[in-house]
């Protein structure tokens, strides 16, 4: 059984236990589907509460990212910057793809300037270099022309010439015949009324540096969209923009269509859409007006998804911002703040907020993105006990004009585990949170904790909400300890009950929980 289908048993369990609440017996409780299996090795994360039966005063906290004094990779070789007009635009992003090989541990970047797919190499994922390629020119350029180029290693893929692929953005120029199959395929079609017909189109390539575009377009498009890949199925997600839907309210939102082979894909649904808590937080802004989202990286990990979205504060008019509305007779465009949050999912399809909607990639201290986040990665790399994700970073606010604004690839770091945690609501006082039951397939538990102010206690219940013999809170307790793994063991017990179901109890005083396993 995939851990889908023990995500979906365990809906069904809940469910169960919902409605026979009220009248549980004896003889119903015996009659109640099995309780889940718990897979050995696999982390329980606190950043959403599907675990969750209950808690006492404890609330969910997002940690912000730690970040270097300046940014990874900034525009510096002469096809990286542009002049026009005598004004020298410096930019760089990272909608791309940053891959580390699992055993030599170098990086792999693709990135991206305002018209090429580039390429760059590291040891250490902060000092990066720009190998020569000779694949256009003697520069680092791929001969990859999408706009938001979004690449996976596809470990599925049986056929070497289609070991990397690639979904972006570009204006083609498709005839109407091209244009027209495409609106064939899908049934929300009439928002789509771009002049410049930027479309969506998928990608292959044997090493990531020469590629092949299919000629038919995937999906009708904006500009930024996401790849990812399904660890279980195999199938690929592509998380895209659309501009006028009718079935959101707004202009920018993030929407997810399903394919199996990287030619037909499902029709379009929202997944990530602003609502009234996002508009009022963003009319505290000064010209504030209502909130959008811009693009999503999602990844599975853990045995589950998560997300970062970039959340796109619109303010009008731009002077609200910047004090002026045009410098030298150009425009600014839709202007406004744009920084990253947290999302989660248990399937990958169905999206939900993290209830901290507070920024897990939030804009500065540093001058280097203090204005706005445009995109990430479409995935994080993990190095030791941290979660590294690479992001482009702006100086301005969104509609900056050139050379006010320069974008430039930046790294965002974490401990591993460590986006969100739980946490008790008042310092001196503990609070305290019960899993549902589960049966664990190993039996040893772990921690990923933060206890150094204060401690952690664990016991372990048994179907029927009774604390088992021997795994009381007071023979478990830990103090004063801050690591991504601590053991947890009773006095004079190792290792967990197996075959029943249990639950787990933790109390937390004066720290913060991030995830536990059981191995």
């Amino acid at each position: 059984m995939n851990h889908q289908q023990h995500f979906v048993s365990f809906l069904i369990y809940l469910g169960a236990l919902m409605l026979t609440a009220p009248l549980l017996s004896q003889e119903a409780a015996l009659k109640r589907p099995p309780a889940p299996v718990l897979k050995k090795g696999e982390k329980q994360l606190f950043v959403d509460s599907v675990m969750i039966r209950s808690k006492q005063g404890i609330k969910r906290v997002i940690h912000p990212a730690k970040k270097l004094e300046h940014p990874v990779l900034t525009a510096e070789m002469p096809w990286e910057v542009r002049t026009e007009d005598g004004i020298i635009d410096k930019r760089v992003n990272i909608y791309g793809t940053v891959l580390r090989d699992e055993k030599s541990g170098s990086f792999k970047m693709w990135y991206a300037d305002p018209g090429s797919v580039l390429f760059a190499t590291s040891s250490d994922g902060v000092q990066w270099e720009r190998p020569v390629l000779k694949v256009m020119g003697a520069t680092n350029e791929t001969d990859l022309r999408l706009h938001s180029p979004s690449i996976i290693e596809d470990k599925f893929e049986t056929d070497p010439a289609k070991r990397y692929k690639a979904v972006g953005n570009a204006s083609m120029g498709v005839d109407d015949t091209k244009l027209q199959r495409l609106r064939d395929k899908f049934e929300m079609v009439d928002w789509y009324r771009d002049k410049t017909q930027r479309l969506y189109y998928a990608a292959h390539s044997a090493d990531g540096l020469r590629w092949t575009v299919d000629p038919e377009p995937i999906l009708l498009g904006c500009d930024t969209i996401t790849l990812s890949q399904d660890p279980v199925t195999g199938e690929y997600l592509a998380f895209h923009k659309r501009q006028g839907d009718p079935r959101v309210i707004g202009i920018r939102h993030v929407f997810l269509s399903v394919s199996k082979d990287m030619k037909h894909w499902s029709e379009p649904h929202p997944v990530v859409v602003a609502d009234e808590v996002d508009n009022k937080a963003t009319r505290q802004l000064k010209g504030g007006t209502y909130s959008e989202y811009y693009n999503l990286s999602a990844f599975p990990y853990a045995g589950q998804w998560l997300g970062f979205v970039t959340h796109f504060r619109r303010v009008e008019p731009p002077s609200a911002l910047f004090g002026n509305d045009e410098v030298n007779g150009r425009k600014r465009s839709a202007t406004g703040i744009i920084d990253v949050q947290l999302v989660t999912s248990r399937d990958g399809r169905r999206w939900d907020r993290c209830s901290d909607r507070s920024p897990v990639i939030p804009l500065g201290p540093h001058a280097y993105d203090a204005g706005s986040i445009f995109g990430l990665c479409n995935a994080p790399v993990f190095v030791g006990d941290e979660m590294w994700m690479y992001y482009t970073a702006v100086t301005t606010p969104h509609g900056g004009l050139a050379p006010e604004k320069q974008q430039s690839i930046a790294l965002a770091k974490w401990r591993i585990d460590g986006l969100a945690s739980i946490r008790p609501k008042k310092k001196k006082e503990p609070g305290m949170i019960e899993t549902h039951d589960f049966v664990a397939a190993g039996s040893l538990l772990t921690v990923n904790a933060d206890v150094n102010s204060g401690g952690l206690a664990v016991e372990v219940l048994d179907a029927a909400g009774q604390v088992i013999q021997g795994y009381d809170k007071e023979s478990s307790m830990i103090e004063k300890q801050d690591s991504v793994r601590l053991a947890i063991r009773w006095k004079n017990v190792d290792a967990l009950p197996t075959g029943v179901p249990i639950r787990l109890r933790f109390h937390l005083s004066n720290g913060d929980l991030f995830s536990y396993v059981i191995d």
